[in-house]
């Protein structure tokens, strides 16, 4: 359809405000010219979605633009022919998440327009997260793999610039280079998993018939590695099996996990914690979901590695234990709510590992919204107490009814509500391996349990959060008037109310067991799972009571714990004590954090050495160099006299006339020879 031509617009539109930001003289305009067109990329990716609910059935829509294409005689060992080609692809998955993450950059950038105000790099925020939202948005609309790398290093590229916005404090400094450390890690991850499939499947892509209007088939597409996946398994790709394809799922993996801050790589979201809100809020509702996307994308490698998919799970079940107990353990709110992410995200991996592709994906696609709640509603509670220790908090529910009604609506959402469990539950429950296998009872048995601990744990960790912050009363300290309390300005809370409502709206849109029903005529379910799935056909996971039934259990235990752990008394008996070690280990973080500072300290004290050597070697070196082409010129300036300037322009007429004299002699036309 043409109106789909219209999605170049929603990464280009961001790139456009970003870019037209530096033209505003005041900081205020740059900022709002950044918000409408982020707002005006919403609107796009919005009606792109709404088009695309009233054709799902019909084909992906993929337009390109190829910058290059080298086409010499294919070999057959390695591949030769080459098409570097940019676009956009408007399928189910991408219009949901194009919608999605702009509706959260929108209200992001809405918010900060109050929150940052008066902070440095007010207008570096602006541009770099318009930057960051080209980035976000071009990945979940890229056609083919070289795309999606081309964004996805984009978008490592501004969140660097995004939590280095204080560079020069040391302490931040340093958190941005561990952040940048990670991320790059992924990214390298990602470029091998690209150049794998080049080489894998680059020859048997020049075997393909060329789509309308190209030369050759492009070996990066998502048909084409579909395709060469199917292909190496009935052994018509040469020089490839099980093993690459085993290997090339291994390696997207990496990336994704690194991503989506799964444990212990979540130190690289605990570290953007030290950003601003929404900093942090940007990261979290619309990179770290990123690591999920790509593995939806790649999902065909999956499904048909072996025992890959069960990797993968037991990755995202552990790690979403994990996190939500070391959130449990935090005192700092913005890293209790960075853990929640992460325990999120990790569901959502057990749920794509289990086999369950549209789960998964749902899940990633209402943690987007769900982030943004939390991050949001966590800036208000921070900003009014003015502090980030939990300890310090209580007694918001009377100040602060809208922060704290948001932050309520979260901790249900992320308790159960938000159906992360349940499906994580389900996809365990129903074991169907996508590639047409059934996934082992041990492997079952042991994902089940780490999801249902892991759904208390995420149940007592947004439990805790409620209690502490809406119960008891208003911690007292020094130098804080907590008399004075009272709710943000409007500013902030109108983007809390819309993330509000949009993520009650996400969670209701993928409620499961709605069949298609007659009213006058058949109308379709609509729901998330029979608009995005793997394959031909939506998947056939029937309502589970069972799984329902635990995922609402372990809400109850996780909120009944809380109410029992952190009752305002309770919270006072344990203030006087000392943590037992367990809790310590928790709030350290298993000690990762610690471990990965300390291995960074050898190559800290490296840099410091290199950085000395070239202060007190190199530097005095070009200092010197340059101190003498000065003193040089300093002395032939005390020469140029008018008696110079003669003796220099006798001295080239001197040369020209023997010049020519050689000439001529060496021509035979001096007179002598003539005579």
């Amino acid at each position: 359809m043409a109106i789909y031509n219209a999605a170049w617009g929603i990464p280009l539109l961001f790139l456009l405000g970003a870019g037209l930001s530096f033209g505003v003289e005041t900081p205020r305009r740059a900022a709002q010219s950044c918000v409408v067109f982020t707002g005006m990329s919403f609107v796009v990716a919005a009606v792109i979605l709404g088009v695309r609910l009233t054709h799902a059935p019909q084909a992906p829509f993929i337009s390109l633009l190829t910058f290059f294409t080298m086409t010499p005689p294919e070999g057959s060992v390695f591949a030769t022919q080459f098409q570097a080609q940019v676009g956009i692809q408007i399928d189910s998955l991408s219009a949901s998440f194009a919608a999605a993450i702009t509706f959260a950059t929108l209200m992001i950038q809405t918010y900060a327009l109050t929150a940052m105000r008066g902070e440095a790099g007010f207008r570096r925020f602006f541009w770099a997260s318009s930057v960051l939202g080209f980035g976000t948005t071009g990945f979940v609309l890229s056609p083919n793999l070289f795309d999606s790398l081309i964004m996805w290093i984009a978008a490592t590229a501004a969140v660097y610039i995004l939590v280095s916005l204080a560079w020069q404090r040391a302490d931040k400094a340093v958190n941005a280079l561990r952040i940048m450390v990670v991320l790059t890690a992924g990214d390298i991850a990602l470029t091998l998993g690209v150049a794998f499939t080049w080489i894998k499947f680059g020859v048997f892509s020049s075997l393909l018939a060329a789509p309308t209007g190209q030369g050759i088939a492009d070996p990066f597409s998502w048909d084409v590695v579909s395709h060469g996946v199917l292909a190496t398994l009935d052994k018509a790709v040469a020089s490839a099996g099980p093993r690459a394809i085993a290997v090339m799922g291994i390696v997207f993996v990496v990336a994704a996990v690194l991503r989506a801050a799964q444990f212990p790589f979540h130190v690289w979201l605990a570290d953007a914690a030290e950003s601003a809100i929404p900093v942090l809020a940007l990261v979290a509702a619309t990179v770290a979901p990123l690591g999920l996307f790509l593995l939806a994308r790649v999902y065909p490698i999956l499904a048909n590695s072996p025992h890959v998919l069960a990797a993968v799970a037991l990755v995202g079940g552990g790690s979403a234990l994990l996190t939500a107990g070391i959130g449990i353990g935090q005192r700092n709110l913005r890293r209790i709510a960075v853990c929640a992410v992460a325990s999120e995200l990790g569901l959502g991996l057990a749920a794509l590992g289990m086999g369950g592709f549209s789960p998964g994906v749902f899940i990633a696609f209402t943690s987007v919204f769900a982030s943004t709640l939390l991050m949001l509603a966590v800036g208000n509670v921070v900003r009014i107490y003015k502090t980030d220790d939990i300890t310090e908090m209580g007694g918001a529910w009377l100040k602060l009814r809208t922060t704290i009604t948001a932050l309520g609506a979260w901790a249900l959402l992320a308790g159960g509500l938000g159906l992360s469990s349940y499906y994580a539950l389900s996809s365990s429950f129903s074991g169907a391996d996508p590639a047409g296998g059934v996934f082992s009872a041990t492997e079952r048995t042991v994902i089940t349990i780490l999801v249902v601990v892991a759904a208390v744990a995420g149940a007592l960790l947004a439990g805790r959060v409620l209690i502490t912050v809406a119960g008891g009363a208003v911690t007292r300290r020094r130098g804080f008037q907590h008399d004075r309390i009272a709710d943000v300005e409007p500013g902030l809370r109108r983007p809390l109310w819309l993330a509000l409502v949009a993520a009650i709206a996400a969670v209701l849109a993928g409620l499961p067991g709605l069949q298609p029903f007659k009213l006058g005529g058949r109308v379709a379910g609509l729901t998330f799972m029979r608009f995005v799935f793997y394959g031909s056909h939506h998947q056939a996971i029937d309502f589970n009571a069972v799984a329902l039934l635990v995922a609402l259990l372990a809400l109850a235990a996780g909120i009944g714990l809380a109410v029992f752990l952190y009752s305002p008394a309770r919270r006072a008996a344990a203030s006087t004590g000392a943590a037992p070690w367990p809790m310590r280990a928790l709030e350290q973080g298993f000690y990762v954090e610690w471990l990965t500072q300390a291995a960074a300290a050898p190559l800290l004290a490296v840099s410091g050495r290199v950085s000395d050597f070239d202060a007190q070697v190199i530097a005095p070196l070009a200092v010197s160099a340059g101190e003498s082409v000065d003193l040089a010129a300093t002395g032939l300036g005390s020469f140029r006299n008018a008696r110079l300037g003669r003796y220099l322009a006798g001295a080239l007429l001197v040369i020209a006339i023997l010049v020519l004299l050689s000439v001529l002699a060496a021509t035979g036309h001096l007179w002598v020879h003539t005579a």
